[in-house]
């Protein structure tokens, strides 16, 4: 019965040994998973450091991205208004030129049909300049029907355009009779 005993708890150490062999294994197992978490956790947390440092970057450079396009914007704006100061400058120079211009071509024409001198004095009833500024009437008039007309295109088609919106909000809106 001794015997039967000591096999008894001989193969009980055993199965301990068994045992806290295994408990060692899943120990050395689990402190590598530890170590391993361990350094992810702080390589995560130098991500988000990191990440962080990028966002303030780029918000810093969207801020300023925005304000050169803003300058950007502002200075486009400022300089189509010099060029459109710049542009009606010169179309109306370039129209007391071709008043001169008819003006002088008028008395030129004039006095090689006529052989006659004009007197500083007659000025306004001069029929060189009133036929120049007849001619510059008439290409006002030309200048003004072309506007005209590009407006008129302009607003028909804005107005298709708002018909077309209309219809469209109709048909989102519509119900179904019961």
């Amino acid at each position: 019965s001794l015997r039967i005993e000591k096999v008894s708890l001989e193969s009980e150490v055993f199965g301990c040994q068994q045992e806290i062999e295994t408990l060692e294994r899943n120990y050395d197992e689990l402190e590598k998973d530890y170590q391993e978490l361990d350094s992810s956790k702080s390589q995560n947390s130098e991500a988000e450091i990191q990440l962080q440092v990028l966002t303030t970057e780029h918000t810093a450079m969207t801020a300023q991205l925005n304000a050169t396009c803003a300058d950007l914007e502002e200075i486009k704006t400022r300089d189509k208004a010099d060029l459109q100061a710049k542009e009606d400058e010169w179309k109306n120079r370039e129209s007391e030129l071709l008043f001169e211009m008819s003006v002088l071509k008028s008395r030129a024409g004039k006095a090689a049909n006529e052989d006659v001198t004009m007197d500083a004095g007659e000025g306004e009833e001069d029929p060189a300049i009133l036929m120049a500024r007849i001619e510059e009437r008439d290409r006002r008039i030309s200048e003004l029907e072309e506007q005209l007309v590009s407006g008129e295109q302009l607003r028909r088609a804005l107005h298709n355009r708002i018909q077309e919106l209309r219809g469209n909000i109709r048909v989102y809106v519509r119900t179904r009779p019961f």
